[in-house]
């Protein structure tokens, strides 16, 4: 398995930032490897300080639970069957906005999230910085074909 380049980082965080401005928005991202380890992060002007720290949480929910925060958002809360999950670690964000960043060969390289905007305008941040840097920007739940 490899690693995320300084290239593909730096890629993702610019995009995400340039999306997000040209929305009306200072969003903040980052991008954590595959250990959850903070890679890169940027905080545009006017971007509020919390939101670093934020985006990074999403990006290490999205990479440690190999799904975007929205999907694993649905199961962690009643009546979900990973309920009361976000009390286990505080580096979990169960927030809208983070992402896991996957390779073509379906590996998990890492995570990237977004905080500063509305849920849908981190979501779309982080998609079209992932769609930049050539990663899957098409998630289905992985737990959905076990459901019965």
């Amino acid at each position: 398995m490899r690693e995320l380049t300084l290239r593909e980082v730096e890629t993702m965080l610019k995009a995400g930032i340039k999306h997000a401005q040209a929305n009306g928005h200072n969003s903040s991202l980052a991008v954590v490897d595959m250990g959850g380890h903070l890679r890169g992060a940027l905080r545009p002007e006017k971007g509020r300080f919390p939101n670093v720290p934020i985006a990074e949480k999403k990006a290490w929910t999205a990479a440690a639970f190999q799904r975007p925060t929205h999907m694993l958002r649905e199961r962690a809360l009643p009546p979900g069957s990973a309920y009361g999950l976000q009390h286990t670690d505080n580096r979990v964000c169960l927030v809208a906005g983070g992402y896991p960043v996957i390779d073509e060969k379906g590996d998990i390289l890492g995570g990237i999230g977004a905080s500063g905007g509305p849920a849908a305008l981190d979501q779309a941040c982080c998609l079209a910085a992932l769609r930049k840097a050539g990663f899957r920007t098409e998630f289905g739940d992985p737990l959905a074909a076990k459901k019965s």
